[in-house]
């Protein structure tokens, strides 16, 4: 069973879904996260492709301030809503099942506002970083300053977005996680 690596809810197991939830190893998920000790105090969360929600559950426990996770399969989302209440972390969860490309589609009618962390790691068998990140930029759910954290297969190829910059690729066994920043456009606010 997986566990929180780091923060307040540190060394508490999380349930997954049965069935081919890949949750990241602990190992790829210290590193990802101490990298990313910048950007989750206080961040607004966007776990999509939630499965058990570990990604979102990793920045709550170390000081986002919400999260959002959209999956379209059931159990993941009932799983996910199950760890928030066991971690005691519901108050600062939203649970959206809904297919990720239509919700990313729809953000702007269903949203309150933008993310400062955003988490995709699909599963391998429907994984298409380059469509995940042309989605992600298409959607308007980036706020100034975020960074996209991207999860795939190493067979897979790798993304490129002219809106974000990528900041760190790093591989372990099958898989690959890219942290890509956003680039502010000329004008935008901060």
């Amino acid at each position: 069973m997986p566990r929180i690596v780091g923060g307040s809810a540190k060394g508490r197991i999380i349930k997954t879904p049965p069935g081919r939830v890949r949750p990241a190893t602990a190992r790829a998920r210290k590193s990802l996260f101490d990298y990313l000790s910048e950007f989750i105090p206080g961040a607004r969360v966007l776990d999509l492709f939630c499965g058990s929600g570990g990604l979102g559950f990793e920045a709550l426990s170390r000081g986002a301030s919400n999260a959002w996770f959209v999956d379209v399969a059931v159990r993941s989302i009932y799983v996910a809503r199950e760890n928030a209440e066991t971690l005691g972390l519901n108050h600062q969860t939203r649970f959206i099942r809904k297919d990720v490309f239509r919700f990313l589609n729809q953000f702007e009618e269903i949203s309150d506002g933008k993310f400062d962390l955003i988490f995709a790691a699909p599963p391998y068998r429907i994984a298409e970083p380059q469509r995940i990140m042309d989605s992600i930029a298409r959607s308007g759910a980036v706020a100034s300053g975020a960074a996209i954290c991207l999860e795939y297969s190493h067979h897979t190829p790798h993304p490129n977005c002219s809106l974000y910059k990528l900041d760190r690729r790093k591989v372990y066994g099958e898989t690959v996680i890219d942290v890509w920043d956003y680039i502010k456009k000329d004008g935008e606010p901060k």
